[in-house]
């Protein structure tokens, strides 16, 4: 049947697209978005530079300061001054602190922005200065005075690299650094915080620009005009970025730029508007922040509606008819569509494979449950064909040594042991019934060992009647005698093997725990490791029909419901666990089911 061409989704989507005239508005949101994207970045780039620069010119100079303090020890005017007294030789002292107040009046012109040099002597509670603005020298005179009387009352804190912020009333923020010259006298300098931001505050950052200093809580240190900062968002984004140190466009756009001093606590900070940044950009900041939003989202609105109705809605339902199918639901099917003639296809299609997919799931899981229950009745007819000769051997040889009461129990313990064995068409036994198998198994290896093999079977008498795999518990026991008999140290002790059962801690009314332990080395470390860690029942059968026999058993019948695990004992010997789901009945009883030989 031949569809008409209007009515199908090719014919939709192109018409749809050509109404959209995307190639035009694309090309406008790709030019201006990329022109702006180039803007921030070079900006971001080439003001991160010249801040950086700045500041390590700064952090140099400080540390050129500090190094010109420390100088000062080996100073003749300052051995001097350690030397004499003011009580004793006025003069002197004061020709000394005379010659050194002109040395530092001189030293601050190469030393251009420190603003204040200053000398202590704590034994003669004296302190003069050097600075280069004598506006203020009453300001610096009244703060270096109280400064210094608390020097005289505590030591200074260890020695660093540092500059510490220093305020003076009615005046502007300093870096101070004192320096300990030994013999009580100390030397310092003060640089202004606004003499450091001198060069940022020439960059170009707009009228609504700033470039200043502030502290590590985002306080402006310095005394330039700041009205950037008085906007909320901004000075969130200041304080965070103290912290942080990184170039960031916040939510108002404002690009804010941080670089932190190496040698003082402070931040440098620059914060330019974005609008300034792309003030040669106004045609397409007009474009990008109000037409092209504008006509996108209506032009978008309108075809996801075009789409909805003819694409969306029955591509949405053949996906979860498809997601059902998935999940096992065999009988979903989708309704004919009529109005969309390649859906209506897509529907009839699903529906023939969807029957089609039921029929052959079924088919399929009738032959799968026929060859696993053909595997199962393999895998639990397997067993040790030398347990069958030593059996025979060993009533040989009893019956030539004429021991016909051995010779009869041997043959009974024998003939229960196969017949328990030979019943491979149960899925299922009792417990009671598996751990009566296990108790032939070893009255035939006691007659064989006699005094060296013990055992002891402690069963709660309310897991007795719980169903399990045949086979399951017996082949651990097996395994103990084969591997851990025979490498058992010759100590004079019987090797001693204990069966127990206890309530499972989590979910006792769904699951029990078994045990099956023993004394004798335990499991290869290597072969433990690949127990625990799953790899070892990833073989052939052929390779591993003791253990791996049971896992592929265990996970046959349970899932992954319960599970075996194996370990060590803390004092030797191997220990294997099983979580057992309780799939029957459990019978009551006030005694434990208690069994030992030996």
């Amino acid at each position: 049947m031949t569809m008409p061409f209007w009515q199908s989704v090719r014919f939709k989507i192109v018409f749809g697209f050509l109404l959209m005239t995307a190639p035009m508005v694309l090309f406008l949101i790709y030019n201006n978005v990329y022109a702006t994207k180039v803007v921030r970045e070079q900006i971001s780039l080439h003001y991160n530079n010249l801040m950086e620069q700045q500041v390590v010119n700064n952090d140099a100079i400080l540390r050129e300061t500090m190094r010109y303090l420390y100088r000062m020890q080996g100073d003749p005017d300052i051995q001097s001054l350690q030397e004499l007294s003011l009580a004793e030789d006025d003069s002197d002292y004061t020709m000394v602190k005379m010659e050194l107040t002109r040395r530092f009046l001189l030293d601050t012109g190469y030393y251009n922005k420190v603003d204040t040099f200053f000398v202590y002597s704590r034994k003669d509670d004296d302190m003069f200065f050097s600075t280069q603005y004598s506006f203020h020298f009453a300001e610096v005179q009244s703060a270096l005075q109280a400064y210094t009387t608390e020097l005289a009352s505590k030591d200074l804190p260890e020695e660093t690299q540092r500059w510490e912020r220093f305020s003076i009333p009615n005046d502007t923020n300093y870096l101070i650094k004192t320096v300990d010259l030994g013999s009580g006298v100390y030397i310092g300098a003060l640089v202004q915080i606004d003499q450091l931001n001198e060069v940022l505050s020439k960059f170009d950052v707009g009228p609504d620009g700033a470039a200043f200093v502030v502290d590590p809580a985002g306080n402006p240190l310095t005394n330039s005009p700041l009205p950037v900062v008085q906007e909320t968002i901004v000075h969130k984004d200041i304080v965070e970025m103290t912290k942080q140190g990184r170039t960031k466009w916040n939510q108002n756009h404002f690009l804010v730029i941080t670089q932190p001093s190496a040698i003082s606590d402070i931040h440098y900070m620059i914060v330019i508007p974005e609008t300034y940044i792309l003030k040669n950009l106004p045609y397409f900041q007009k474009m990008l922040y109000i037409w092209i939003p504008l006509i996108v989202a209506i032009v978008l609105s309108l075809y996801l509606l075009f789409l909805q109705r003819v694409m969306f809605k029955p591509l949405v339902a053949l996906v979860r008819g498809m997601r059902k199918l998935g999940q096992g639901q065999l009988g979903v099917r989708m309704p004919a569509e009529t109005s969309n003639s390649e859906f209506a296809f897509m529907s009839g299609t699903f529906n023939q494979m969807a029957e089609q997919i039921e029929k052959l799931k079924i088919d399929v899981y009738e032959e799968q449950l026929r060859v696993q229950k053909a595997e199962y009745k393999h895998l639990q007819i397997q067993i040790n064909p030398h347990f069958y000769m030593n059996s025979l051997n060993i009533i040989y040889n009893l019956a030539a040594l004429k021991d016909y009461k051995l010779v009869q129990k041997m043959s009974l313990h024998l003939a229960d042991y196969f017949r328990f064995v030979m019943l491979g068409h149960r899925t299922r036994v009792s417990l009671e019934d598996e751990l009566r198998h296990i108790e032939h198994y070893l009255e035939i290896q006691k007659i064989r060992y006699v005094t060296k093999l013990e055992y002891e079977i402690r069963v709660m008498p309310e897991h007795m009647a719980v169903q399990l795999s045949p086979l399951l518990l017996q082949p651990f026991v097996e395994n103990a005698v084969i591997h851990g008999f025979s490498k058992k140290p010759q100590n004079g002790q019987p090797f001693r093997i204990f069966i127990h059962s206890e309530q499972d801690a989590e979910e006792p009314e769904r699951f029990l725990r078994m045990s099956i332990q023993d004394n004798g080395p335990g499991f290869p470390e290597a072969f433990l490791e690949g127990l625990q860690s799953g790899t070892y029942a990833e073989g052939e059968g052929e390779q591993h029909l003791g253990i791996w026999n049971i896992l592929r058993r265990f996970t046959m019948l349970y899932g992954t419901e319960g599970g075996i695990s194996f370990n060590n004992g803390a004092a030797g010997g191997a220990i294997v666990r099983l979580r057992l789901p309780i799939s029957g009945p459990a019978q009551q009883d006030d005694s434990a089911y208690k069994r030992e030989g030996g």
